[in-house]
């Protein structure tokens, strides 16, 4: 670590948008420090679904090679099921990849120390003090830091969140992963509808199956093996828990899921991925979402570093930036998000899709970001 302790930049969060934005800056020469609350190597609540887009920016990170090379599992194929018996399936327009939060996270994270970047995990941050003219302090367990600019890349939410509007309104979403041995599923991510949520199903780099399920809160009341009624009612579904076990200590569970519109900037916190907005599960495109957040935003940071641009243009142009990528695909996710939490829009929605499959395709199309071809 470094005598000085005045950065460029503070980053909050050593997940993919924290740890994306700390290589990209580190590699422009600037002074850079990540902060993150666990130590790593950790699990976390994730769907662990890459989507096809990621490649490219993991190819531009320089950890394509790495991520390949732990057993990032391929994933071409997409299998759709309701409780009603209906069922669709697609090809993906490229190879998505399963790879847990423990193993991505990790590389992500040593990346960036490679790169010379004063990465401190263990580390929670208390407060953070200061505006984009003045310059920030940020407090935390082990000392003070201080920076021009602040990322906020803490996921979906933090005690940093607590003056922010979106902590104001209750949602009544919960979530739960875990990951289970019995089960194969070469090369295809399925979801699987059921009263009231929906499961996702996807194998890693272990070969083990990353279960993550969200839904309304109210599921919860009755269960049935280990799991909420509901999931039962799903016939695909319940053959796949009837196979499976349960790897122990690996289980996350979260509530209060929100969905909403977030602002960018809270006391001139920059909020980069889930921060500033997380789409819903059911697209599987959060974490492509949350790499792609940093790209947005590392040339207006590396701009206003160097003076080259004004708070308020800062702030206007990422806003303006990360609307136009990301606000439509936000809005149709919570629409197929609401339609799949009810069995009957869920059962004519996927019967459309196995009708005209064009129709699924545009859906996942129209959920994720630009796909680059890329080549190993």
């Amino acid at each position: 670590m470094k005598n000085n302790r005045d950065y460029d930049i503070i980053v909050i969060g050593g997940g993919l948008a924290g740890c994306s934005s700390t290589i990209q800056l580190a590699k422009q020469g600037y002074r850079v420090l990540l902060l993150e609350q666990q130590r790593y190597p950790v699990h976390k609540l994730c769907g662990e679904f890459l989507s096809v887009e990621v490649q490219d920016s993991f190819r531009q990170l320089g950890i394509l090679g790495a991520v390949h090379q732990v057993g990032a599992h391929p994933i071409t194929r997409t299998y759709l099921t309701t409780s009603s018996g209906a069922s669709f399936q697609s090809e993906l327009p490229g190879v998505a990849l399963g790879l847990s939060r423990y193993q991505l996270d990790l590389i992500l994270f040593q990346r960036a120390q490679t790169l010379g970047a004063d990465c401190l995990d263990g580390t929670f941050v208390k407060s953070v003090t200061g505006n984009l003219e003045q310059g920030f302090l940020v407090n935390t367990s082990k000392e003070n830091f201080r920076s021009r600019l602040v990322l906020g890349c803490h996921g979906k939410r933090s005690s940093l969140d607590l003056n922010r509007p979106f902590t104001q309104q209750y949602s009544p979403f919960v979530a739960f992963k875990a990951h289970y041995t019995g089960l194969e599923l070469q090369g295809v991510i399925e979801l699987h509808a059921f009263p009231g949520g929906y499961c996702g199903l996807s194998q890693i780099e272990t070969g083990e199956i990353n279960l993550c399920w969200i839904a309304h809160q109210r599921i919860l009341k009755d269960k049935k093996a280990g799991f909420p009624e509901a999931l039962w009612q799903n016939s695909v579904l319940a053959e796949r828990l009837k196979s499976m076990q349960c790897v122990p200590k690996l289980q996350h569970r979260l509530s209060q899921i929100s969905f909403t519109l977030k602002d960018k900037f809270e006391r001139d916190i920059c909020m980069v991925g889930d921060s500033a907005g997380m789409i819903t599960p059911l697209c599987g495109d959060g974490m492509a979402m949350a790499l792609r957040s940093a790209e947005l935003v590392v040339p207006l940071v590396s701009s206003f570093l160097q003076d080259n641009l004004k708070e308020i243009d800062f702030k206007r142009q990422y806003t303006y930036a990360w609307d136009r990528e990301f606000r439509k695909r936000m809005r149709l996710g919570r629409l197929l998000h609401l339609s799949f939490l009810n069995p009957n829009l869920a059962s004519i929605g996927v019967n459309l899709c196995q009708s005209l499959p064009i129709l699924g395709r545009l859906f996942i199309q129209a959920t994720r970001g630009k796909i680059e071809t890329i080549t190993i």
